[in-house]
């Protein structure tokens, strides 16, 4: 491949290194580039993999000059703000994106981890053992969705990566799990094994458990309000491990006052949670500081995954999480 300009922080692996270096010459930015710096190298280059903060925006005019240039990595950009993504296609550059491949397990897991904990009331449960007022073999939490995950009704909203991770880690709880994402097309839910429904309101009437995890976008904001937390009725379980915005959080609030809902919260509006926010004292909520992406022995992930893709595009083999503008136009709510 030639040059691999590589811009990552301190969780790579000298193994991810030396696959690297089986396709091309990697070479790691050691200090910061500007535009003008990057501009000098870029007629050598014919990779670059963006994953810290030592490079520029790699904008259409340094695009243009990078004649050599045939991959780019970059990381949590499916805005296509760090890149211009018309120049790209235009000049036949390939750009890839594996951030939500590298947190998807972790994110997954908390998902889970928080279906459990909900499912024994946890928060209300761990706050009357730290005031010695619990009581025995008693969660609270009769009147709800309680006990056990397997062979319950879970709704999910949004099958990507972290979706489609959590469906694998819900087989063995044989749940009855139905999944609302209208991207998600018949022969992809054929493979996960999944059935779709046709509006959120079908879903939310399906679920006692449900998961929200779609993105922030124009068309998410807001996706659970106040009528579809009262569609979603009493006694039931909500997580959120994706975005506080896609959730209305007063209407939430409002909910949770009544008493009838319990919610496992990884994400907030606005974020950090308000040190007073009614939150962070409801007995029916548990709350952690956004932390389900958070797993540092886990962040080579993040780099490896990147040289995966840099290597299939060496041996030429189709790559797996190219960025393409229909992704970007539908997380601004263009399609």
């Amino acid at each position: 491949m030639g040059e691999i300009l590589v811009d990552v922080p301190q969780w790579d692996r000298a193994s991810d290194w030396e696959r690297l270096a089986e396709v091309g010459n990697p070479i790691r930015v050691e200090e910061t580039l500007d535009r003008a710096a990057l501009m000098d190298q870029l007629a050598r280059i014919t990779g670059i993999i963006r994953l810290g903060s030592r490079l520029p925006e790699l904008d259409g005019g340094l695009l243009e000059r990078a004649t050599r240039l045939e991959i780019v990595g970059v990381r949590s950009d499916r805005f296509g703000r760090g890149i211009d993504l018309n120049v790209a296609q235009q000049r036949g550059i390939h750009v890839i994106d594996t951030d939500n491949i590298a947190s998807s397990q972790p994110v997954a897991e908390w998902d889970l981890a928080l279906l459990l904990l909900c499912l024994r009331n946890a928060g209300a449960v761990y706050r009357q053992m730290m005031a010695s007022t619990e009581t025995w073999a008693n969660a609270g939490n009769e009147e709800f969705v309680h006990g056990e995950l397997t062979g319950k009704s879970v709704g999910l909203v949004g099958c990507g990566h972290v979706g489609q991770r959590l469906i694998e880690l819900l087989q063995p709880f044989r749940t009855d799990l139905r999944v609302f994402d209208p991207y998600l097309d018949e022969a992809t839910a054929k493979t996960l094994n999944v059935r779709r429904t046709s509006s959120l309101e079908d879903l939310l009437d399906h679920a006692d458990l449900l998961v929200v995890q779609v993105p922030h976008t124009p068309v998410t904001e807001g996706l659970i309000g106040a009528a579809e937390l009262e569609r979603l009725g009493d006694g039931k379980i909500l997580i959120n491990c994706s975005r506080g915005k896609v959730l209305d959080q007063q209407a939430l609030i409002d909910r949770l006052r009544t008493g009838r809902l319990i919610a496992g919260l990884d994400v907030f509006d606005p974020e950090p949670l308000e040190s007073d926010s009614e939150l962070r004292n409801m007995p029916n909520v548990f709350c952690t500081p956004h932390i389900a992406w958070y797993a540092p022995h886990a962040f080579h992930c993040y780099f490896s995954s990147m040289v995966d893709q840099f290597v299939r595009h060496a041996r030429g083999e189709s790559l797996q999480f190219e960025l393409t503008k229909r992704m970007v136009d539908i997380r601004h709510g263009r399609v």
